[in-house]
């Protein structure tokens, strides 16, 4: 069996194939973004994102499969995966704070630990949207500001699992300060350890993108990839 073989890959596609393949699915890309400039507004798809919930209302029209190309949409849908579980920590922290105010913890820590809910729009902009946006546009500059976005969003979840006692953050230092109450250090402990695996995910994340070349979704650099 070749080499070719082994990897998975035909050995009749050429490295000609590829690029004429590549060219023609950037044509059919572009020809639909002017398709979708052309369309009236009103028949423009309705927001779906973010999902609707109680006073949230849906802002922009979100379709990873159609809108993402695909050999990125497995990097989108972690993307989200994460953001959405940035949510539910952000809800958990506050959760925590209150179980400590319960047994007599800081009531300080508990009433700064609503100051991070503005992670959760604060994430979809910085971060996600940003993302996303890059994934459509596929332009250096645009792959450029969705690694900083991804950055703070790292900074954040750093700040968040060290956890300084008193400001908000279940993080470790404010579970080592739980320690003489059981029910609040284990949930502390349990918040220390989503925040950090949240931290990895999103330092992967975004060594992921930044490793990424400008056409990083073209047929030819997958093939390059697998080879």
């Amino acid at each position: 069996m070749s080499e070719e073989e082994s990897n998975g890959v035909p050995p009749d596609i050429t490295l000609a194939m590829v690029e004429a393949k590549e060219k023609e699915l950037a044509q059919r890309r572009e020809e639909l973004r002017e398709r979708e400039k052309n369309i009236a507004p009103e028949l423009s798809p309705e927001p779906n994102f973010p999902p609707e919930f109680l006073c949230i209302k849906p802002l922009i029209y979100h379709n990873i499969k159609e809108h993402i190309p695909v050999p990125f949409q497995k990097f989108m849908y972690s993307l989200c995966f994460l953001y959405f579980a940035l949510v539910a920590l952000i809800l958990y922290n506050i959760l925590s704070a209150l179980i400590s105010v319960a047994f007599g913890g800081s009531g300080k820590h508990f009433g700064l630990s609503f100051l991070y809910l503005l992670g959760i729009p604060g994430g979809f902009i910085v971060w996600y949207y940003n993302a996303y946006i890059a994934a459509v546009d596929e332009s250096r500059p645009r792959r450029l500001l969705a690694c900083l976005g991804i950055a703070i969003g790292f900074l954040f979840d750093v700040w968040m699992s060290i956890g300084v006692s008193g400001c908000g953050g279940c993080g470790w230092i404010a579970t080592f300060g739980e320690s003489k109450r059981a029910v609040s250090f284990i949930m502390f402990l349990i918040a220390s350890c989503l925040w950090t695996v949240h931290t990895v995910a999103l330092a992967f994340m975004l060594v992921y993108l930044w490793r990424l070349p400008a056409k990083a979704v073209s047929p030819s650099t997958l093939i390059k990839y697998a080879l």
